[in-house]
């Protein structure tokens, strides 16, 4: 048995010694340069190849969120167009996802705002009618709902009628900015990034 241990070690002195041979012989050669530049450059893909994916996985969560955004711009103009949703000249209604669960709908990722003049749904003020109304009357699919970005609060879209009353702008936004009220059943919708895409819409 201590035979057996001798050769072990003596095998493992003769197999750490090449190993040591073979390097020095490398370096003594000019090759240790090379092989450190390998090393690098495979240090260097395997970041990019990180990054890509980081990358690519951040692009598919934008674009699942504005995805959703574009279901909820046409609810929404169908909403207007069929006078669902009425609003007066300079007023703006908005459809809206947020990354916290409402419990004033069911706790699901929705919500809804007005702003500027009056805004009606199905013949009631916006003001008693609220965004749960709101988005009962506009009748989308919603169990689907939610932020996907990281580092997005809400985002959503706007229809604003102008204020002549002869054409409106369908806006799509988003946020960074965490505004929501304590209970998170709402926000500051100005605290809304600039819109990523505005187009004018003509019911």
């Amino acid at each position: 048995m201590k035979k057996q241990k001798g050769q072990d070690l003596i095998e493992y002195a003769l197999m750490l010694a090449l190993v040591v041979g073979i390097g020095g012989f490398i370096y003594t050669q000019g090759y240790g340069a090379n092989i450190s530049g390998v090393f690098n450059n495979a240090g260097n893909l395997l970041e990019q190849v990180d990054k890509s994916q980081e990358e690519a996985k951040e692009e598919a969560a934008r674009n699942a969120d504005r995805s959703y955004a574009d279901y909820l711009g046409e609810l929404l103009k169908k909403a207007v167009a069929n006078g669902t949703i009425r609003l007066s000249n300079g007023s703006s209604v908005y459809l809206l996802v947020q990354n916290e669960q409402n419990s004033r709908y069911n706790g699901m990722y929705m919500n809804g705002a007005r702003t500027g003049g009056k805004v009606w749904i199905k013949g009631q003020e916006y003001e008693k009618a609220g965004f749960d109304t709101m988005l009962n009357a506009v009748g989308g699919d919603y169990s689907n709902a939610g932020v996907q970005q990281d580092g997005v609060y809400w985002y959503g879209v706007q229809i604003k009628k102008d204020s002549t009353g002869n054409g409106y702008t369908l806006s799509y936004m988003d946020s960074n900015t965490p505004s929501y009220n304590s209970d998170k059943t709402g926000f500051e919708i100005n605290k809304a990034n600039p819109s990523y895409k505005t187009e004018p819409w003509i019911p």
